[in-house]
């Protein structure tokens, strides 16, 4: 079973990763290459940031989009070490003890996102850009310090590596299951047919329950499928026997014609007997009374 856990990482050593987008700018897609010291440049003077953290700024895959608006995906590296070799988790604990901000990354972020907030919010009424940037001038006539439309979208953290080899070592708790892990991907590469891996109860517990689920479900399955075929043959058995009945009464009907017609054609024979016999009695009548007048004579 795997769950997800939120990482714990310091801060003060992680990067941020996010969109900045900067509108209202002349731009094409031959020169949006050439205004990466000038979008750097803003970036800096938003943040607040001395010349010596520039490097702490880096942008990568400038597009330019309808020829007013520049988008670069930009990354926030962490402080980096002074030049004595102190550890920034040092220097961080240095900060916090005289009373200065930390500025890792993700404030940085965030400082940059309340900023684009506060254009929008104050200038939500404005419908088009001009009447936004004009708001932007006004707002900020006085410190100069956001005289341009920008806004900041899909931030990601990076971890420092040291976090990373930290998230992705196994804990000392959770050995006896990778090794376990380890046995199953070994024996399914090399393609034997039998592992063997100790199975936890719970696991086994979940199994069993996983069967027998399994079972009733197939029970009953097969329980549907002989009332189906029971109720089936049932109609089938009643359907042959109405078959067989209409069967036998058409034969019976047949029968009974043949029968009636066997009678009307010895009818016939008889009539015609009778015909016959009664033309051979008539001729010996008249064969008779010839014979008698003759003799007379």
């Amino acid at each position: 079973k795997f769950s997800k856990t939120l990482a714990n990482i310091n801060l003060d050593e992680a990067s941020s990763s996010f969109k900045f987008v900067l509108e209202d700018i002349d731009c094409s897609d031959d020169t949006v290459g050439a205004l990466a010291d000038e979008v750097k440049d803003k970036i800096m003077k938003l943040l607040e940031l001395d010349t010596s953290d520039t490097s702490r700024i880096v942008l990568r895959s400038m597009i330019c989009e309808n020829g007013d608006t520049v988008i670069t995906t930009t990354t926030l590296l962490p402080p980096s070490t002074d030049g004595g070799g102190r550890s920034l988790r040092a220097a961080s604990l240095s900060s916090a003890a005289t009373g200065i901000e930390t500025q890792h990354s993700i404030n940085l972020f965030t400082k940059l996102r309340d900023l684009s907030q506060e254009q929008y919010q104050g200038g939500s009424l404005l419908q088009n850009l001009k009447g936004r940037k004009m708001f932007a001038d006004e707002e900020n006539a006085s410190d100069n310090k956001a005289d341009f439309i920008f806004n900041v979208t899909d931030l990601q953290i990076i971890a420092s590596a040291s976090d990373m080899k930290t998230m992705l070592t196994t804990a000392s708790d959770l050995l006896g299951e990778e090794e376990e892990l380890k046995k199953i991907a070994s024996s399914s590469k090399s393609g034997a047919h039998s592992m063997e891996v100790i199975i936890k109860k719970t696991d086994r517990r979940a199994i069993i329950n996983e069967i027998e689920l399994y079972e009733d479900v197939m029970i009953k399955e097969m329980h549907n499928y002989f009332e189906l075929e029971l109720k089936g043959g049932r109609q089938h058995e009643e359907e042959e026997g109405r078959q067989r009945e209409e069967h036998m009464l058409m034969e019976m009907k047949n029968q009974e014609e043949a029968g009636r017609l066997r009678e009307e054609q010895m009818l016939r024979e008889m009539k015609t007997l009778h015909v016959e016999l009664l033309v051979v009695t008539l001729a010996c009548i008249g064969i008779s009374f010839a014979a008698l007048l003759y003799l007379k004579k």
